[in-house]
């Protein structure tokens, strides 16, 4: 009985007659693997992270986070430049926590990454935790150009403390 069952398992004729099937899920796990990543990427949750991982490991050049955050920072200035600010504050936001990440800081979040800094005179970054929460709560927070400029240059001044911008 059990030596029949193998036999069939074995057979030539179930390998024919499942090989369609086989091509068949192979096609569909393929095409929801696609979509799978194609939403990733329209949706920017994997894109900027992924996209400098990749770059770097294929670049085979020794990895710099200072070029890589100096390069990090003018692309926030770019968006600022398009009064696209919300996008920027939120750039501006991840940019600090790396660096100070890079730096030895330990926290969740940017707010307890200040405060467990050592380094002096970065208060002026705290604004930037707050209307970041304020951002993705979804809430709609409006900064006219003066006070998202200022803030901004409290966190250039802050980059260029923490040696990362000359």
């Amino acid at each position: 009985m059990i030596d029949d069952i193998l036999k069939f398992l074995e057979s030539s004729e179930l390998f024919e007659f499942l090989f369609p099937f086989r091509i068949l899920f192979l096609i569909i796990s393929i095409a929801f693997i696609f979509a799978i990543f194609y939403y990733y990427f329209k949706m920017d949750y994997i894109h900027p992270v992924a996209k400098r991982r990749v770059n770097d490991f294929l670049s085979f050049q020794k990895f710099d986070s200072k070029t890589m955050f100096t390069k990090r920072s003018k692309k926030i200035s770019t968006f600022l430049n398009k009064k696209d600010y919300k996008k920027a504050i939120l750039m501006m936001e991840e940019l600090l926590i790396d660096v100070l990440k890079n730096k030895g800081t330990v926290g969740v979040n940017l707010f307890e990454m200040i405060e467990n800094s050592s380094i002096a005179d970065i208060e002026g970054i705290k604004d930037i935790y707050t209307i970041a929460e304020e951002i993705k709560e979804g809430h709609g927070y409006i900064l006219n150009m003066e006070e998202l400029q200022k803030l901004f240059d409290s966190c250039e001044e802050a980059l260029r403390r923490l040696e990362i911008i000359t």
